[in-house]
């Protein structure tokens, strides 16, 4: 068949000419390399701070409460002091970040700040403040108890409160939550937003041929005209996978993404790469010229971007923009990384692959009638 000789053809031209590989390998691992620095956030494990305790309920709840489940975990490293001039001394000279004073009868706490260290402080403000409020609140139970005939005793009520597992332990509230890691997130939304615009590189090239009159030299050799036509999707379709399947192997390898089960990201991409050649081919149907076209697809690959969530996800909005980003390839494709989170199988992603293909078949099939129309010599 023709179909294969005229796809070689245009896949060697594309490779000659690099800017395929620009806009589908080397643009988008760039991009997401340097975003995923500042999607990390700051370091923070084994933070130095300083700590001056009080023979009083706060400062004993406050020790052995959640200073000592943030040691545990790694994420401070607390160090006792004597006094506040001796806390004082050692942030000025660096030794630790910040610092918590209990005064000796317990009745303040403070916290002491340095303006260069503000995950420290943030830290500590958070845990003394809320704290003191619980102790103050079982201090203020225990009077009411006691002045209703009670026997509690403040110290034994405090004791027992940061002995409880409740009250020991500090959990990560993300862990179960219905979403992927940033950094998965990141390479899914670059990954997807320039699959728009290496697509353009197989279908807009019924265009060229056009303006070029090789179209008509083509079409007048025994080659019909669907089959030229089947070339230039194919083209995109390769260049569209090659793309993803770069871009899920680059990002889980040297910047740590899971995409979750490999059959279910397998299916999300065929799906999404076909989403994205519909987009191409309609826009190819509708245009005039190359120049046109190549406008009209970055306008759409950017639109489509940002609606469907690649930079910043605009599901929970509400309202308008809630209901457009569920109309974009980009939304399914994410939300089929999302539905296979917590270890879920490849059928998670049914649903998404569903809107996929539906949106490339309602795009797709005008498209394709309408690209047709260009092989007109």
């Amino acid at each position: 068949m023709h179909v294969w000789t005229l796809f070689w053809r245009d896949m060697r031209a594309r490779l000659r000419d690099r800017s395929a590989i620009v806009l589908a390998l080397l643009a988008p691992a760039a991009l997401v390399t340097v975003m995923s620095f500042l999607v990390e956030g700051p370091d923070v494990q084994q933070v130095p701070v300083g700590f001056v305790a009080a023979d009083a309920p706060v400062s004993q709840a406050l020790e052995s409460g959640p200073l000592a489940s943030l040691e545990a975990d790694d994420t401070l490293t607390v160090t006792a002091y004597d006094d506040e001039a001796a806390l004082r001394t050692a942030i000025a000279d660096g030794d630790v970040d910040a610092g918590v004073v209990v005064s000796a009868d317990g009745g303040a706490v403070t916290v002491l700040t340095d303006p260069g260290a503000p995950i420290a402080s943030a830290i500590l403000e958070s845990v003394s403040r809320s704290t003191a409020l619980t102790v103050d609140g079982v201090g203020q139970a225990v009077l009411a108890t006691q002045s209703l005939g009670g026997t509690a005793d403040p110290a034994t009520v405090v004791q027992r409160l940061t002995d409880s597992s409740a009250a020991a332990g500090v959990v990560d509230a993300t862990e179960g939550a219905d979403a992927i890691d940033p950094k998965t997130q990141l390479a899914a939304g670059m990954a997807t937003f320039f699959l728009f615009f290496t697509v353009q590189f197989g279908v807009l090239g019924l265009l060229e041929e056009r303006r070029e009159k090789t179209l008509a030299r083509i079409l007048a050799a025994p080659v019909p005209p669907w089959q030229l036509l089947a070339s230039k999707v194919l083209v995109s379709f390769v260049l569209g996978l090659v793309s993803m399947a770069f871009m899920v192997g680059f990002s889980s390898l040297l910047l740590g993404a899971d995409w979750g089960n490999p059959l279910g990201v397998a299916l999300l991409v065929v799906s999404g790469v076909l989403a994205a050649v519909a987009t191409v081919s309609l826009v190819a149907g509708l245009a005039h010229s190359p120049e046109q076209a190549g406008a009209m697809q970055a306008g759409v690959a950017l639109v489509l971007g940002i609606v469907g969530g690649s930079f910043f996800s605009m599901a929970r909005a509400g309202g308008p923009a809630a209901v457009a980003t569920k109309l974009t390839p980009h939304y399914w494709f994410n939300e089929g990384l999302v539905r296979m989170t917590g270890g879920q199988s490849w059928t998670a992603v049914a649903g998404p692959v569903a809107a996929l293909l539906l949106f490339a078949a309602v795009v797709g099939i005008p498209g394709l009638v309408l690209a047709r129309r260009t092989m007109r010599p």
